[in-house]
């Protein structure tokens, strides 16, 4: 009778033993996921923010030149050969966002910023049209998609900043 009451002693050590170190097991997991999270939202924010200022100072330059073209110091077919160079750095940009690999929580951002770029690059479209034809439909156009830009890079910003804070917490 001993010998089972110590066995079975030595089965519970065993199992208590056993559950211990799958909690703990658990616990360092959660931690290093946690960690890991952190880290790739960490190096997603970087990237964001590396593509949001070369947008920005695409977007600089052009309107740079449009003061420009507007003071009479470029000619229209100038104007339209700058809008034309700046419409094919708007698309590479574009591009960039296809390949961000943002963790879940961020994707949503992602398509408001990259939707935010599409309706720059609409508006460029337009107010280029405009110049090109002087039709006045278009610069009304060009400002639509100006404001639907900024909405939506508002938007983007936003959820960006949520979901930082989320992961944060």
């Amino acid at each position: 009778m001993r010998k089972k009451q110590k066995k079975k002693k030595n089965t519970s050590k065993f199992l208590t033993i056993s559950i211990a170190l799958v909690l703990v097991g658990i616990t360092v997991f959660y931690f290093y996921a946690d960690d890991q999270a952190k880290i790739r939202g960490y190096a997603f924010g970087n990237e964001i923010q590396s593509l949001q200022e070369e947008v920005q100072n695409e977007q600089g330059r052009f309107i740079s030149n449009i003061a420009r073209w507007n003071e009479g110091a470029i000619s229209d077919d100038e104007m339209i050969r700058i809008g034309n160079s700046h419409l094919n750095e708007f698309n590479k940009l574009l591009d960039k966002y296809d390949e961000l690999q943002p963790p879940d929580a961020f994707s949503r951002s992602v398509k408001l910023l990259k939707l935010s770029l599409e309706y720059q690059i609409e508006s460029h479209e337009h107010r280029l049209n405009w110049i090109k034809n002087g039709d006045d439909l278009e610069q009304v156009r060009s400002q639509e998609y100006t404001q639907l830009s900024f909405e939506a890079e508002q938007a983007g910003l936003k959820s960006f900043n949520d979901a930082k804070a989320g992961i944060e917490q």
